[in-house]
């Protein structure tokens, strides 16, 4: 993904309200996963990641990461959330891949919108096929299986960025929220065990992996 060099950078206007609700959310329209951003915010010598603790489960650490709203770039979303919730000022190095949260989706809604687009292809491809529109919707219905009937969509897709810390401001939006950490790769990998998705983006990072 081509990163813009007006959005590498925190911003200089910082709000000290984060973002709430789910109205600017978006949303992958094949699965139904909220599209999010993260950091992997990295000390400057590459030797420790910033972590936060999770605003719903203690103790239970992550990094800073959240919804991609409509009314920014995904960069812009990325930095963002790493101000929120980390206080952190930083710039964008790299981009490290979109990654999968394929924990269970957290509302019903989801998991329907999945199974309706997964119909509409259906019945799509059976358009692009010619067949007629009395068999359509049977064929369809044939199609999703009840073993796909069954799939869970993944919760989130989320975009990381590597960044590297220029400074921790002391007062932040979630500064009574969450904690947050410097922590080694070691410490981190033990940490996000549970979250083989935030452990690929930092494996993807350039922070000092000092295990063998």
């Amino acid at each position: 993904m081509l990163m813009e060099p007006d959005h590498l950078h925190t911003a200089v206007n910082r709000s000290m309200t984060s973002r709430e609700g789910r109205s600017k959310n978006r949303f992958n329209p094949l699965t139904g996963a909220r599209l999010a951003a993260g950091v992997i915010a990295l000390s400057a010598d590459k030797q420790k990641v910033l972590m936060v603790s999770s605003a719903k489960k203690l103790p239970c650490w992550v990094v800073p990461k959240g919804g991609w709203e409509a009314d920014e770039s995904v960069q812009q979303a990325a930095l963002r959330e790493g101000w929120e919730e980390g206080g952190l000022i930083g710039k964008i190095t790299r981009s490290l891949g979109c990654f999968k949260d394929d924990r269970p989706t957290d509302t019903v809604d989801r998991r329907k919108k999945y199974l309706e687009q997964q119909i509409v292809n259906a019945r799509q491809r059976q358009t692009d096929n010619e067949t007629s529109s009395t068999t359509l919707a049977t064929q369809a219905e044939q199609e999703i299986t009840s073993i796909e009937k069954l799939m869970i969509p993944p919760r989130a897709e989320c975009e990381y960025f590597e960044v590297v810390v220029e400074r921790l401001e002391d007062y932040y939006p979630e500064m009574g929220k969450r904690h947050r950490m410097w922590m080694s790769y070691a410490e981190a990998r033990k940490a996000l065990a549970n979250r083989k998705d935030i452990l690929s983006a930092l494996e993807q990072s350039s922070i000092i992996k000092d295990v063998e």
